[in-house]
């Protein structure tokens, strides 16, 4: 859980579906897509709708999410001081993502993130099973070298908090509003903010 981005794809996503007939609010939309891969999303939208959309609805979610983000974005407030603190001690990082690899790069970039992180960037077109299923996270430690025991994931979503723990892996779980039950119930570590967040990994 790097950027604020969750509030600002729900805000695209509930303007677009609207062209679709559904008129959901931004905290609905929020709720019906977190954690959920492109092709999850577009699954639930055709659920809703009977039909699946179009290649022209998925351009156009694409670039109105990637304007948003170039004018919006920004980290998480505490994660840049945090990562600097980890990085001081060495402590290795990834990225380990639900999202397509383009948004992910988009993402890191426009927050000024990237450097932190290069090319340790892993996402779930690289894996056998997305979210919520752990493969991920394990592709991203064996990547670093680091046994999953060893290993802490920082989450927004109770179900990726889960896939986490099912692999040994301490979860922190970031819940600045309302999921801070189903969170703690994933088996995270809950929190809601992410100062100081060097001090709990390290903890």
């Amino acid at each position: 859980m790097l950027v604020d981005s969750e509030g600002l794809a729900s805000r695209v996503e509930a303007e677009l579906i609207r062209e679709l007939g559904l008129e959901l609010s931004v905290d609905e939309v929020h709720d019906l897509f977190l954690g959920k891969t492109v092709d999850g999303v577009l699954a639930e939208i055709a659920r809703l709708t009977g039909k699946q959309p179009s290649s022209g609805f998925v351009y156009n979610w694409a670039f109105a999410t990637a304007h948003a983000f170039l004018r919006e974005l920004r980290p998480v407030p505490g994660v840049v001081e945090a990562i600097e603190a980890l990085r001081g001690r060495g402590i290795a990082m990834a990225v380990a993502s639900q999202s397509p690899l383009a948004r992910v790069r988009l993402s890191l970039e426009v927050t000024g993130l990237a450097k932190y992180f290069g090319d340790r960037l892993y996402v779930t077109s690289m894996v056998a099973r997305p979210k919520p299923a752990p493969d991920v996270y394990l592709l991203a430690a064996s990547k670093l070298g680091v046994p999953p025991d060893r290993c802490v994931v920082v989450e927004d979503s109770p179900a990726g908090a889960a896939a986490a723990r099912s692999t040994g892996m301490r979860a922190i779980g970031y819940a600045p509003g309302g999921n801070a039950e189903a969170m703690k119930s994933s088996g995270a570590t809950v929190v809601a903010s992410l100062r100081g967040l060097d001090l709990l990994i390290a903890d």
